[in-house]
């Protein structure tokens, strides 16, 4: 439901119809999705943004070629919590450190001088740990959040609207030695991502049976979930929300950037000139 483009990319073939050879490879979080791309196994990924960040910032090449979805996520808690103010002292599950889910969590924590214990975990195992009380809440992509809910697990305190109105969330991520090396394959495998894309968008009723599936929810679950995610066409990022959360992670810590202006850093990961261009011409 973050990379729908990729998930009709990869359901239909169209990869393979364009004719590429593929070999797909799925991940827990975009964290380890992410660390496969600077060691050159990978060459192209739909991951959270914040995981690049932080792999680009520590010297990984790797570029953001567009935006996959925006907003999406959820933080459930049970049902005693009710304000912001009671997440105080709280066990949160997390999919992973560094992954956006928990930049928000952190950023949520130091705008309201909270201590949150942050507890790293499948997205999958959350609403079992919520029900057992092992944890006091979790924060998660769609459709998970929604499906804790439907199960009367727990209940959505904010989305991640609430924390950060249309932030990035997932990307498309190439490396950057094929971007210098073979240009070309780029070119082509955007312009597959655009057809996916505009498929997804005029295809709604297909494609959450396709995300039904993929997630093991119902349809109405992902129906539900949808309402959470927003799709920008052409899909360029969010660039205000992405140099915001990066100076978020760098005043953290979680970040160390080595350039001396955020916005140079931002121009050297984010390139959407090739995005731009098979836009003008479509």
């Amino acid at each position: 439901m973050h990379s729908p483009a990729v998930m009709v990319m990869k359901e239909k073939r169209l990869l393979e119809a364009a004719g590429f050879s593929v070999k797909w490879e799925e991940f827990p979080t975009g964290t380890y999705a992410v660390r496969e791309m600077a060691s050159g196994l990978l060459d192209f990924s739909s991951c959270g943004f914040v995981p690049v960040m932080i792999a680009r910032s520590q010297g990984a090449p790797v570029i953001i070629l567009a935006g996959a979805n925006k907003e999406g996520s959820a933080l459930v808690v049970n049902k005693t919590i009710r304000t912001i103010e009671e997440l105080d002292d709280k066990r949160i599950g997390i999919p992973g450190l560094g992954s956006i889910q928990d930049a928000m969590i952190s950023r949520l924590a130091r705008e309201n001088n909270l201590l949150i214990h942050r507890m790293t975990m499948e997205v999958s195992d959350m609403p079992f740990f919520l029900q057992r009380n092992e944890i006091d809440g979790f924060i998660a992509w769609a459709p998970h959040p929604t499906k804790a809910v439907e199960q009367k697990i727990g209940q959505v305190l904010l989305t991640s609207h609430n924390i950060m109105p249309g932030h990035q969330c997932c990307v498309l991520v190439a490396g950057e030695s094929i971007m210098q090396d073979d240009p070309e394959t780029v070119n082509k495998v955007l312009e597959v991502y655009l057809d996916a894309y505009k498929w997804f968008l005029e295809n709604r009723d297909e494609a959450v049976k396709l995300m039904a599936k993929h997630t093991g929810a119902t349809e109405i679950v992902v129906r539900r979930s949808l309402n959470t995610v927003s799709y920008a066409f052409p899909p360029y990022c969010n660039v205000e929300s992405m140099q915001s959360m990066a100076a978020s992670l760098v005043e953290t810590g979680r970040m160390s950037t080595r350039e001396a202006d955020p916005a140079a850093f931002m121009e050297s990961l984010y390139r959407p000139e090739m995005l731009e261009k098979i836009s003008d011409t479509n």
